[in-house]
């Protein structure tokens, strides 16, 4: 996919193309993933493996000559989700944001690439596809750059931030009301 993805335009010199399993694309972005938050790139594997067959399952990657320089995907924030029931214990489980909403699970850019648009294209392209009224995530209290670029983007505080697992950072949970699904077509 060249030139626009669901409603939003590549920068110049970047295609989008789908991020699905059994693909070079994929895992590229384990390795970038790994990059930038070090984890086991097993683990990572079978972490975006698994979410890549939940329901509502959209993934892009950014390429520039060939090569990956970013990459976002999400599914459909459900009950029975962990990340989903993490956030319900702590805005209520019928927060109206959680009813109908997309979770954007990971957006990662490579620093080199960074502050060239590329993030803010792939999470345009990532709601635009997507079939929710909202979506929701959840970005590092302590990431100031990522929580800029979310706000410049329309999203909202919902939670300020907790701990998911002992031991790891703080997380802010942000939302944004989404166009309906037609006039986004």
């Amino acid at each position: 996919m060249s030139g626009t993805s669901g409603g939003a335009t590549p920068p110049l010199g970047v295609i989008f193309a789908p991020l699905l399993p059994d693909t070079p694309e994929f895992d590229a972005a384990v390795r970038l993933y790994c990059a930038i938050w070090p984890d086991d790139a097993v683990g990572i594997t079978a972490f975006f493996t698994r979410y890549a067959g939940l329901l509502d399952y959209h993934g892009l990657a950014a390429l520039r000559d060939g090569r990956l320089v970013g990459f976002g995907f999400g599914v459909r924030s459900l009950p029975g989700n962990w990340w989903h029931d993490r956030v319900a214990e702590q805005v209520g489980s019928e927060h109206p944001a959680l009813r109908g909403a997309w979770c954007l699970v990971d957006l990662a850019v490579a620093p080199e690439e960074r502050g060239r648009g590329i993030g803010g294209a792939l999470m345009e392209a990532l709601l635009a596809a997507q079939p929710c009224p909202r979506a929701l995530l959840s970005t590092e209290v302590a990431n100031a750059g990522a929580r800029r670029l979310y706000v410049r983007h329309g999203w909202t505080y919902l939670h300020p931030g907790f701990v998911f697992v002992e031991g790891n950072p703080a997380y802010t949970i942000m939302r944004r009301e989404l166009p309906s699904a037609e006039s986004r077509s």
